[in-house]
């Protein structure tokens, strides 16, 4: 019986058992649907990745699952897939290669212990119908710092500004108000966050119907905010994003938004990552 082997890396940060857990796949060929989903199941990470050979030499065929179910895009899986894949060697020392996602091709390039990854143009954007109140319930808060919106380049989210620092780390999901509020909303996070400084934001996931109860960094909640978020008209805006601290796996996202003519023209996602391990399955579902 073929081993099906993954290497396990921690994703935005600089070290070790910091950041977002991830297992990588990188000779998926062969899995089903099915089975990956339940693979992903077993190791109870946010997000797994499998990896098949992609349409040109520089390009990977990359599935994302977290234990609810398989994504199209989610950001820190394209960071980490990226650095195992260098790694391992298979990126043959490239400083640029190319993930075939379900939301289609999306261009990482490769830093000394990290990545960064690309998405053109503005995120889609969706105004949230559900009054204010019912929202700050949901999150545990007294009160918003200002509208709450969902936004998402593939995977949405719910975006609700809070008043600081103190009011995210305090916030926590009424589960019992998710299941009421889940079908009026497009959003499949809950992505909580204030501003601490200038270009500085300290933020929190949660992601009930993914099954993940809070994920420590999520590259693509921070790439709906930085291509949602208002900004510089024209030129290049970056953002710094904390996450995780409450985990106890305290994570940086390093955001950045290009704009001409007050419209999002690129995006970008980075961080770091280190390999801490590997394992491999001997048995298939």
């Amino acid at each position: 019986m073929t081993d099906y082997r993954y290497s396990l890396a921690d994703v935005f940060t600089d070290r070790a058992f910091g950041g977002n857990p991830l297992a990588v796949f990188p000779d998926a060929g062969g899995l089903t649907g099915a089975q990956m989903a339940v693979l992903t199941k077993e190791l109870n990470l946010s997000e797994s990745t499998f990896v098949t050979p992609g349409s040109a030499p520089g390009r990977f065929a990359v599935r994302i699952f977290t234990p609810g179910g398989e994504l199209p895009f989610a950001g820190h899986p394209t960071v980490g897939t990226a650095v195992v894949l260098a790694g391992l060697g298979r990126t043959n020392g490239a400083t640029e290669i190319v993930l075939e996602l379900g939301v289609g091709p999306v261009r990482v390039q490769l830093q000394n212990g990290g990545a960064t990854f690309f998405r053109d143009g503005e995120p889609e954007r969706r105004p949230l119908d559900v009054p204010d109140a019912e929202i700050a319930a949901l999150v545990g808060a007294d009160a918003l710092a200002g509208k709450p919106w969902q936004a998402g380049y593939g995977t949405s989210y719910i975006l609700i500004p809070l008043a600081d620092r103190d009011a995210v780390a305090r916030a926590e999901t009424r589960l019992d108000l998710w299941r009421q509020i889940a079908p009026r909303v497009w959003g499949h996070g809950i992505f909580v966050f204030a501003v601490t400084g200038p270009g500085t934001v300290h933020a929190r996931m949660f992601a009930p119907a993914m099954r993940v109860a809070e994920d420590p960094a999520t590259g693509s909640a921070a790439a709906a905010l930085i291509g949602s978020l208002p900004g510089p008209a024209d030129g290049t805006w970056h953002l710094t994003i904390t996450q995780g601290v409450e985990m106890g796996r305290p994570s940086t996202i390093n955001c950045s938004a290009t704009r001409k003519g007050g419209i999002v023209q690129q995006i970008s996602i980075g961080g770091g990552a280190i390999v801490v391990g590997d394992g491999r399955f001997s048995r298939l579902p």
